[in-house]
């Protein structure tokens, strides 16, 4: 085999707490991670030597600050007599989303490395690598639909996921920069119990495996959202014009800025998406799934 396409999927924070701050700095959280439909495509072709990554994006970093070149890097560290490789990314996924798109790619760039050049490396240690390149990379490895993590989101649960969701997404192409959306993450209050909000995650899961959304959204936060809101006014705006229309379970991803609704069919997400070309909101529409 000399070449290989896969997959690399966004992911959705369906739930998004900040427990407390450590004294390095970063924050303790618990979120509940759900893989969706909305996919890059990743190439990988052997070379004689050398590594090369390409993409559809001009304004992407490809060079040694991009996770996918970190995350080769890593493999030549410990197989020296590594190949070389070519790699063609196409985007899908919108940069700085808080879909995790660069995580994914690293992470299923790994995936693709290990079965291309029949790489030994235990699952354990694949992992551990991930976490390396970023604290959404093991989710990825995980091949899991659906995952809950806590610590820096290192920690990591698989969890079922149930029936298939539909998701509408209203995505920007101005994104945001995670770091700065910490930065702007006022915290004063004293550390919440992660048992309480782990056992908020499996009412809320619970809800969802019995198709009752209404219900489970009202368990649903993301704590990232004030900081996020004050980074870009359009976020608060966009969630309050879905409410508007009725739909029950609107937040926003990750760091943001997209702004998801979820549906139980993709009827609903359709019917949603065609109510909300009435409304002028700079953000592209993408109807996806669960994945």
């Amino acid at each position: 085999m000399n070449h290989i396409t896969i997959q690399s999927p966004a992911k959705l924070n369906l739930h998004l707490r900040i427990l407390g701050k450590r004294p390095d700095g970063y924050h303790e959280l618990l979120t509940l991670f759900h893989r969706i439909s909305l996919a890059d495509t990743i190439r990988i072709r052997k070379s004689q030597k050398g590594f090369k990554l390409t993409t559809n994006i001009r304004s992407l970093e490809t060079g040694e600050g991009n996770l996918i070149t970190k995350a080769y890097r890593l493999l030549q560290k410990k197989f020296p007599k590594l190949g070389g490789v070519s790699v063609q990314l196409a985007k899908r996924i919108p940069l700085g989303g808080g879909l995790g798109g660069g995580s994914s790619n690293a992470a299923f760039f790994l995936l693709g490395m290990k079965k291309l050049f029949n790489l030994k490396i235990p699952r354990a240690e694949l992992i551990t690598m991930g976490k390396k390149l970023g604290a959404d990379v093991p989710f990825f490895l995980s091949q899991s639909a659906q995952a809950e993590a806590w610590g820096i989101g290192e920690k990591m649960r698989r969890v079922p996921s149930g029936r298939r969701l539909w998701f509408l997404l209203l995505v920007s192409d101005q994104g945001l920069n995670t770091k700065k959306v910490y930065q702007n993450l006022a915290w004063a209050g004293r550390p919440l119990s992660l048992t309480k909000e782990r056992g908020i995650v499996r009412i809320l899961r619970s809800f969802l495996e019995k198709n009752k959304i209404r219900e489970a959204s009202e368990f649903a936060r993301n704590d990232l959202g004030s900081p996020a809101f004050r980074l870009m006014p359009s976020i608060p705006k966009a969630i309050a014009v879905l409410k508007d229309l009725g739909v029950p379970w609107v937040l926003m991803s990750g760091s943001g800025p997209t702004v998801f609704a979820v549906f139980s069919s993709r009827k609903e997400a359709v019917r949603a998406a065609k109510k909300l070309a009435t409304v002028p909101v700079p953000y592209r529409k993408v109807i996806c799934h669960s994945f």
